[in-house]
């Protein structure tokens, strides 16, 4: 959208990382975290996402990217969140933390760190929407990615808000309501319906029915109902 030497992808996927850290910061006392576990699952869950979301994209398009190169490869957000909670996990094998824990400590940011992301995604014309002449549409001056002078649907704005919303809920009833297997699977719901929804507003679903990232959509929302279920059962019992 600028023509500017300023790397403003790069630059929202460091405030989206930053962010995590203050949301894990403020929660973590809730639960049995010293500081140097809190530090520590951090760095995991970091590494988790930039490898998980590198690899992920790759994985997508091998025989484009030919070679594995982390420096220059983009990121893909599901890749990120699956890399995270595996990386999670690992560290919660490794320092024998509760996997319960880990989940409604680290998740509730992941929606926040996705929907700064996609700003920096608007900010640079990647991940552009459908060609749309309705209310809203947005025209790209300057862009490697988005073709530019055409009117488009503005899906990554569209994203920023569905999961900022998402974040609320999460955030909310951590900070101030329980937080329990039920809210995390309606959260997997939520990201996974927001997700398969807006991605058929997205230019590269024009050539093709069910995308990868709507097939991963699913999976979440599985989960979640699934997470929903177990909690329902617990109740019961």
């Amino acid at each position: 959208m600028f023509n500017t030497k300023i790397p403003l992808y790069g630059l929202a996927i460091i405030c989206a990382l930053i962010s995590n850290v203050i949301v894990v910061i403020i929660l973590y006392k809730k639960y049995h975290f010293n500081r140097d576990e809190m530090i520590g699952a951090l760095v995991y869950e970091n590494i988790g996402i930039i490898f998980g979301a590198k690899l992920l994209t790759y994985l997508q398009d091998i025989s484009h990217y030919g070679k594995f190169d982390i420096y220059t490869l983009g990121l893909s957000s599901f890749g990120g969140v699956i890399g995270a909670i595996i990386c999670l996990i690992l560290f919660g094998l490794q320092f024998k933390k509760s996997l319960k824990e880990m989940m409604f400590l680290f998740m509730p940011s992941i929606p926040l760190m996705y929907s700064i992301g996609k700003v920096g995604c608007f900010l640079v014309g990647c991940c552009y929407g459908i060609e749309y002449n309705g209310i809203g549409n947005v025209v790209y001056n300057y862009s490697f990615s988005a073709p530019v002078g055409v009117h488009l649907f503005p899906v990554q704005i569209i994203e920023t808000v569905v999961f900022l919303c998402i974040f609320v809920y999460m955030f909310i009833k951590q900070k101030y309501c329980k937080f329990n297997w039920n809210t995390l699977g309606i959260s997997f719901c939520m990201c996974g319906l927001g997700k398969f929804i807006l991605d058929y507003f997205r230019n590269g679903h024009a050539v093709i029915i069910v995308s990868l990232n709507q097939i991963i959509s699913l999976i979440f929302v599985i989960i979640g109902l699934f997470l929903i279920y177990k909690k329902e059962n617990n109740i019961k019992e």
